[in-house]
C-alpha cells in the first residue's frame, strides 16, 4: 500500500485566488480535443488546489516521466557542482578517461558540462543511435561528431546520458539515490521511483526513463520553482538553479536552460506525451501533468497548455475567492467521470459475424518491409473479441472491448511476477529485447461498414499507443499497424494484406 511521506499540503481552488469552475472548464475543454491525459495536480503557494486522475490511474500509480527526466539529471548536476565535485566548464572526456579506446576527436574532446546541459554537444545525432554498441558512454566517444560544441541548440539525449554517468560515477550510487541523499528523502520523493537502465545496466537512463508518481513531480517543481529550496531548506544553490531555468542558448523558441525550457512567463520541464511540470513564477502556480499523446506528437500537448492558460491562468487573482458551490460540484463531477478514452464509432456490425472465425494468410514477410502477420484471425463474441495473430511462427491473442477496455498483458512480454525486482533495462532499442511485464487496455470500434479500429494502450513502464486499423474487401484483409511509443512495437509497424479461402 503506497503512503505518501512528507505529504503536500491540500487546499479548495478558491483560497489561492482559483475558482473550482475554472478547472472544471479546463477538464471539459481537454475533452473537447480528446487529449489523453491521465492525471494532473494544480499548485498555487505551495499548495495542491485541484488534483485528478483518469481512470485506469491512480495516485498511487508511478509514470514513465520520458524526456522530463532530463530535468532531474540537470538539478544532481547543480549538486555536484555546489559540492565542488565538478565545475561546469570540465571537459566531460577528462572525466570517463577508460572509455576512450582511440585518438578522441578535437569536437568530443573540448565538450564541456555546461554545453552537454544546454543540449549544444558536438552532436547532430544522439550517439547510441549511431553505433550498435551496448555501451552508450562509449558511443558518445566513439561517433563522430560534426561541429563544435557550445554552438548550436541540438535536442539529442546522448548528452544527459553522460551527465548522469558523471553523476552516478563521482556519487558511487544511482543518481535517484544520490538525489535522496542530498535531500529527495527529506522531501519525501517515492523509496521506490527508479530509473530505466541503459542495455548493458552501467547507468541510469535518465534522458527519458524515470518512473515516479505524480506527486514526486510536484514536489520536483515546487523545488525548481522556489530556486531550489523546499520547506526552508536549499537543496540545490539559487545561483545554479537561477541559470539553469533561465534562457542559455537560443532554441527557436523562448530559449533552453541546462535541461529546463523556457517559456513566455516561466519555464518548465517536458517529457513526449504530455509528461509536464509547468513553472510560473510571477503568479507562484505550478502544473504538473502525465499522459499519453504521442500518437498526435506535440501537437495537442500545446493546445493543452493554451487551455490551462485560457481557463486558469488568465483568471487567476490575488485575493481569495468566495466559495463557488456550483463550481466545486462541477468539478467534483468531472473528476469523477475521468478516464482514459474508448475507440470511438460503432460497436455493431454484421460483418464481425461474417468475418469472425476465418483465417487471413497475409503477404509473406519477406515481401514487406516491416510488419511480418503470417496469419489473422478475429474471434467476435458479443461486446468483445480477440485479435490472433501468428508471427515467426508464434501465435499471439489479444482480446479486445467493444465500448469498453479489457486489460491483460501484451502477448510476448513477462508477467509481473517474473519481473518484479528485477532492473529495468531498456526494452526494444536495436531490436534488443528484455523481458518486459507490459500490462495493456485495449478497445476497439467499427469507423464504418468495413474497417475496424482497435487501440491498445500500454500503462506499464513504457506507456505509449498501438493503433491498428483492419479493412476488409470481399475475401480480403488489409491491416495498418503504427506504434507511438519509444522502441514499443516497433516489429508490428507497417502495412499488409492478405486473403482468406473460407
Amino acid at each position: 500500500m503506497y503512503i505518501e511521506r512528507n505529504p503536500l499540503p491540500e487546499t479548495t481552488p478558491e483560497s489561492v485566488g482559483i475558482s473550482s469552475g475554472w478547472v472544471a472548464d479546463f477538464i471539459e475543454a481537454l475533452r473537447g480535443i480528446e487529449y489523453n491525459m491521465h492525471g494532473f495536480i494544480v499548485m498555487r503557494h505551495g499548495k495542491i488546489a485541484a488534483e485528478a486522475y483518469y481512470a485506469p490511474y491512480r495516485k498511487e500509480d508511478r509514470h514513465r516521466m520520458y524526456s522530463t527526466s532530463k530535468s532531474f539529471t540537470s538539478v544532481a548536476i547543480g549538486m555536484m557542482a555546489d559540492e565542488g565535485k565538478i565545475s561546469l566548464d570540465d571537459k566531460i572526456a577528462s572525466y570517463f578517461p577508460e572509455k576512450i579506446t582511440g585518438t578522441l576527436h578535437p569536437y568530443t574532446a573540448d565538450a564541456s558540462i555546461r554545453d552537454l546541459l544546454m543540449m549544444a554537444s558536438p552532436f547532430s545525432a544522439t550517439t547510441y543511435g549511431i553505433l550498435d554498441d551496448t555501451d552508450w558512454i562509449r558511443t558518445y566517444f566513439d561517433a563522430v561528431p560534426d561541429h563544435r560544441p557550445g554552438q548550436v541548440f541540438w535536442y539529442e539525449t546522448s548528452a544527459t546520458t553522460m551527465l548522469a554517468a558523471l553523476v552516478e560515477k563521482l556519487s558511487g550510487m544511482r543518481i535517484l539515490d544520490y538525489l535522496r541523499s542530498k535531500g529527495f528523502a527529506e522531501m519525501g520523493f517515492s523509496d521506490d521511483a527508479e530509473s530505466v537502465l541503459t542495455p548493458d545496466g552501467a547507468v541510469s537512463w535518465t534522458g527519458s526513463g524515470i518512473l515516479c508518481r505524480l506527486r514526486d513531480l510536484a514536489k520536483f517543481a515546487l523545488l525548481c520553482l522556489n530556486q531550489g529550496e523546499y520547506q526552508g531548506r536549499q537543496l540545490v544553490s539559487r545561483e545554479y538553479m537561477a541559470q539553469a531555468t533561465s534562457r542559455q542558448i537560443d532554441n527557436g523558441e523562448y530559449g533552453y536552460g541546462y535541461k529546463f525550457w523556457m517559456m513566455q512567463d516561466g519555464f518548465g520541464c517536458r517529457g513526449m506525451g504530455g509528461q509536464m511540470a509547468y513553472c510560473f513564477p510571477e503568479k507562484d502556480l505550478i502544473l504538473v501533468t502525465v499522459g499519453d499523446d504521442q500518437m498526435n506528437s506535440d501537437i495537442k500537448v500545446r493546445f493543452m497548455e493554451m487551455l490551462f492558460r485560457q481557463n486558469v491562468y488568465n483568471r487567476i487573482t490575488a485575493e481569495v475567492l468566495d466559495e463557488d458551490p456550483a463550481g466545486c460540484e462541477a468539478l467534483c463531477r468531472v473528476c469523477s467521470e475521468l478516464k482514459i478514452p474508448t475507440v470511438k464509432g460503432q460497436y455493431d456490425n454484421p460483418l464481425a459475424a461474417a468475418v469472425s472465425g476465418k483465417t487471413y494468410r497475409m503477404t509473406p514477410p519477406e515481401t514487406v518491409r516491416n510488419t511480418r502477420f503470417e496469419t489473422i484471425r478475429f474471434d467476435f463474441d458479443g461486446n468483445r473479441g480477440v485479435l490472433n495473430w501468428k508471427m515467426d511462427g508464434i501465435g499471439h491473442a489479444l482480446a479486445f472491448g467493444l465500448g469498453h477496455f479489457e486489460k491483460q498483458i501484451f502477448p510476448g512480454f513477462a508477467s509481473e511476477e517474473e519481473t518484479a525486482g528485477k532492473p529495468i533495462i531498456i526494452y526494444g532499442y536495436n531490436g534488443r529485447k528484455q523481458p518486459l511485464y507490459l500490462p495493456v487496455y485495449t478497445s476497439a470500434a467499427w469507423q464504418s461498414d468495413h474497417e475496424l479500429r482497435l487501440i491498445c494502450y500500454s500503462i506499464g513502464i513504457n506507456v505509449g499507443t498501438l493503433d491498428m486499423r483492419f479493412s476488409f474487401d470481399e475475401n480480403w484483409l488489409t491491416v495498418n499497424t503504427q506504434p507511438h511509443s519509444e522502441w514499443l512495437w516497433t516489429e508490428l509497424r507497417g502495412m499488409q494484406s492478405g486473403q482468406t479461402d473460407q
